[in-house]
């Protein structure tokens, strides 16, 4: 019987990972960079958490430069919008997000503090709809009031606390997805040594 593809993630054995087998041709020793790279995401992750500053500088550098972008593509979309209308909204909301970007960007740690505190309001309204749904209906309620309780209190943490607080989970977030990433990196790099 004739082996079909299977999807990489799907797959147990590393050694048939489409991806892996690329890489086996590959000349050289593709484990030891695949490796490095797992070092380096978990020693960002060590900074990250013992200096919750810098994953608040970069995540605010991020929203200011994704702001500049909307900013100037809704400026230029606004100029050729048919409606009159239209063209003013479009280009008043692409100024505004060009100051705000731009504001991002000299003061990031403000961009991402304003970024927490979104997050933070977002949780607390998904929280009260979550146990509105639970109090109304039949299935999983405990579970459903138990999530929205959770996320109203996490949002209002973050709404109600102080900077360092909300940098600190910002932070702890930023730094368990690259110590994931990371650890999933060299365990692939062990399995491309041994395969090797």
């Amino acid at each position: 019987m004739e082996r079909t593809e299977l999807d990489p993630l799907l797959e147990p054995h590393v050694e048939h990972d489409p991806l892996v087998r690329s890489m086996r041709k590959a000349p050289g020793n593709p484990w030891g960079w695949v490796l490095a790279y797992g070092i380096l995401l978990l020693i960002v992750a060590l900074v990250v958490l013992v200096n919750p500053l810098v994953a608040g500088v970069a995540t605010g550098l991020l929203l200011g430069v994704v702001l500049v972008v909307y900013g100037v593509a809704a400026i230029a979309s606004g100029w050729t919008a048919l409606s009159s209308r239209a063209r003013w909204t479009e280009v008043l909301l692409g100024v505004l997000a060009l100051i705000a970007g731009i504001f991002a960007i000299v003061n990031p740690v403000a961009g991402a503090l304003s970024l927490v505190w979104a997050i933070g309001v977002w949780l607390v309204v998904s929280g009260i709809l979550q146990i509105s749904f639970a109090l109304k209906g039949r299935h999983d309620r405990g579970w459903r009031l138990f999530l929205g309780a959770l996320d109203v209190i996490l949002g209002l943490i973050l709404v109600f606390a102080g900077p360092a607080p909300s940098l600190a989970f910002l932070a702890v977030i930023v730094a368990v997805s690259l110590t994931v990433r990371g650890v999933f990196l060299i365990m692939l790099a062990m399995s491309l040594k041994k395969l090797a």
